[in-house]
């Protein structure tokens, strides 16, 4: 689906929550198979969730709460913009515990005076929800409830592009399977339940196996080289959300600071547009609704529109809001090789030395793995053909970096790096005698950067 949306359509609270437990390969998540009839996201496989109900705010599960409502907004990053109450914040709490509860029957809650809760009582609890006949906040009175709402982790927040008919404003959350915990389904709306490792989820979509969307994918991305909850909670919370940041770093070269890079609200990462009036995106990582108009403003401004998308690689830092953008304006992903992986859209697997087809000024492919296989520089202008001149006097082109030099995403996971490809992917740039350097994360460097660079970095932030 492509083109602009023909109608305004305000998107719906929703909550969803990766459920996790230990396997013998590392931690699995719960992934359930939806019917190809449902309206949204037929014959995905998707984590539970659903949208916010009214009731999930209810002043008597705030009392119920292990966490108050200020607290669960610090716990998603805070709202500067005050778009988020803090009673809200609670309430997308409230309602990723109601939606596992009614969907995979895991209920993240304890009673309040202590002791077991009878399993017959949550059983006819849940069927009574599920059937409306009930809220939480009754249930939880009838049982003497506390809600776990503290088990919840924080992770990301997402919202469907404009172009989709239904659309949802939610927020990821990911939790420990209870022990002794087992996830029943009884609804209409799960064909099949599996535990998988991040890693085999995206190998199966891969083989066409099983269809994911790009927040699931993403997130599974985000949770490949976790190895445990408390990783989750340390390195991946969200953090106070920055709007987005326009540079003009030339006639050819804009950059914009994102401030939700893989969807995480805190984490940033600098999205580039190459061109004068035909534009290649370069890394956008934010899948926010504010960082495409942010993008689509830049192009207006200059008069121009968007001709590709391109990532310098898939981390979903760098890569998240690729597809839902390439969605929108009916374009191709292109991706290093071995990227596309990772995608369910279309995408174009460009290779060393390859030239992007499109926009107005040239973009050079250069192969630098290191950070990961699929990882490239852009060469931005004829210049990057051949570094110095003759004479060796004249410096060559600017340089789109990735993660290459500068630092890597602040609020992100990553696998082990290669480190001597990395070095080798380095000494190659440094050959190429770039006049700037345009790195994923923090200002533009010199090309003493190259030479200074000694290994993989640590973590960075714009």
């Amino acid at each position: 689906m492509s083109g602009e949306a023909v109608e305004h359509v305000e998107p719906r609270p929703a909550a969803t929550v990766v459920l996790i437990r230990p396997g013998p390969d590392g931690p699995e998540v719960l992934l359930t198979h939806r019917p190809a009839s449902m309206a949204f996201a037929g014959d995905m496989h998707v984590f539970p969730g659903g949208a916010v109900d009214p009731a999930d705010a209810d002043p008597r599960l705030v009392v119920r709460s292990a966490v108050a409502p200020r607290e669960a907004l610090v716990r998603l990053g805070g709202d500067p913009a005050h778009r988020l109450s803090a009673e809200h914040a609670l309430a997308l709490h409230i309602a990723a515990i109601r939606e596992l509860f009614e969907e995979a029957g895991v209920l993240l809650a304890d009673r309040l005076t202590g002791g077991p809760t009878d399993t017959d009582r949550l059983a006819a609890a849940r069927a009574a929800l599920l059937r409306g006949e009930t809220t939480l906040a009754e249930v939880a009175e009838s049982l003497d409830l506390r809600l776990r709402t503290d088990l919840l982790a924080p992770i990301s927040h997402w919202t469907t592009p404009p172009i989709m008919p239904r659309r949802f404003d939610t927020r990821f959350f990911v939790a420990e399977l209870p022990p002794g915990a087992k996830p029943t389904f009884t609804t209409d709306e799960v064909l099949a339940d599996r535990w998988l490792t991040p890693t085999a989820a995206l190998d199966a979509m891969a083989a066409g196996e099983i269809g994911l969307w790009p927040p699931t994918s993403a997130t599974l991305q985000q949770l490949e080289h976790v190895r445990s909850f408390g990783e989750v909670r340390e390195r991946l919370a969200p953090g106070l959300l920055v709007p987005p940041r326009a540079v003009v770093e030339s006639a050819e070269v804009e950059r914009i600071v994102f401030g939700a890079a893989g969807g995480v609200p805190g984490q940033t990462v600098n999205c580039y547009l190459v061109g004068r009036r035909e534009l290649v995106v370069v890394d956008p990582g934010d899948p926010s609704d504010e960082a495409a108009e942010a993008i689509l403003t830049a192009a207006e401004r200059r008069g121009g529109r968007v001709a590709a998308i391109a990532v310098t690689h898939v981390d979903p830092d760098h890569a998240a809001g690729a597809e839902p953008l390439a969605s929108r304006l009916g374009l191709r992903v292109i991706v290093g090789p071995g990227g596309g992986r990772v995608f369910s859209g279309e995408v174009e697997e460009a290779g060393d030395g390859q030239r992007i087809g499109a926009g107005d000024v040239e973009l050079t492919v250069v192969a630098t793995p290191g950070p990961r296989p699929d990882h490239v520089a852009f060469l931005i202008g004829a210049a990057g053909q051949s570094g110095r001149g003759a004479d060796g006097s004249e410096p060559g082109a600017d340089v789109l970096i990735g993660d290459l030099v500068g630092g890597r995403g602040s609020r992100s996971i990553f696998g082990p790096p290669d480190e001597a490809a990395w070095e080798q992917s380095v000494a190659r740039l440094a050959g190429v005698h770039p006049r700037r350097i345009f790195p994923g994360h923090g200002e533009p460097l010199g090309p003493e950067a190259l030479s200074a660079a000694a290994g993989p970095p640590g973590s960075a932030g714009n």
